[in-house]
């Protein structure tokens, strides 16, 4: 898999949870919240995104979000 960075954008987060329903499905073979390496944290009309130290950088939850809440950019080599 494709290593990335990606960036969380929050203001254009909507809390559809996209990102984190496809993060645990292509891990834990589930469709469900609780398995992803991605949450989304709902207060009000605000919401947090935060990875887990068990994100790989796969960019599965970027490629899911509609509303480029998740940028993704490829990693360089290592030097």
């Amino acid at each position: 898999m494709q290593k990335f960075d990606i960036r969380a954008i929050t203001e254009n987060c909507t809390g559809c949870m996209r990102c984190q329903l496809s993060c645990c499905e292509l891990h834990t073979r589930k469709f469900n919240l609780h398995g992803a390496r991605i949450k989304v944290k709902l207060s009000g009309a605000e919401c947090t995104i935060e990875f887990s130290e068990d994100c790989t950088g796969c960019g599965v939850c970027a490629d899911n979000c509609l509303y480029d809440a998740l940028l993704k950019t490829r990693r360089g080599p290592a030097q």
